[in-house]
């Protein structure tokens, strides 16, 4: 056989490898998905009651609106194995999830009592830094698995969040 009808040996490794890639990012954007639309009604009822007049509420609808679409792309997009364009829409997620506690920001300041002097500092500085930074790395196509960690945290943090405050209440009580 010549050399031109040979097809090269795939690399068993590089496939098992990005399926936990894969695998993260699907579970991911299943989650923001979920949330995203259980949120969505809230603009098919009285949009008054969304907090912030003016821009602010434009902000926060504009993120209400975006956070189904951007976790669906994202969830498709690792579902039929776009990597790349699975972690740029889920950075995107991660840059309007910002964007929505902004107006907040602005019109109260940042709150640093109790668990908050932790949370404020990683939600509105290091989240959107990691957001931004994996969509960079996916778009230039390098070190894919950093960037699917990076859109992942945030996601993993609020999960984390959400379970430490029901051990909490089961502890504690409400």
């Amino acid at each position: 056989m010549s050399s031109a009808t040979t097809v090269p040996d795939a690399s068993p490794t590089r496939p098992a490898r990005l399926l936990g890639l894969y695998l993260l990012l699907i579970i991911v954007a299943a989650i923001e998905a979920f949330e995203g639309l259980s949120h969505a009604p809230m603009l098919f009822g009285d949009t008054s009651a969304i907090p912030g007049p003016g821009v602010g509420g434009t902000i926060i609808k504009a993120y209400i609106a975006s956070h189904p679409v951007l976790a669906l792309a994202a969830l498709a997009f690792a579902t039929v194995g776009r990597l790349r364009y699975a972690i740029m829409a889920l950075g995107a997620l991660v840059l309007m999830n910002w964007l929505n506690y902004m107006p907040s920001v602005v019109r109260h300041g940042l709150d640093f009592d109790g668990f908050s002097s932790f949370q404020t500092p990683v939600q509105i500085i290091a989240f959107p830094l990691m957001g931004a930074c994996a969509i960079a790395l996916a778009a230039r196509g390098q070190r894919l698995g950093l960037a699917a960690i990076l859109v992942s945290i945030p996601t993993l943090f609020g999960v984390l969040a959400v379970i430490a405050f029901g051990i909490g209440v089961i502890l504690y009580g409400f």
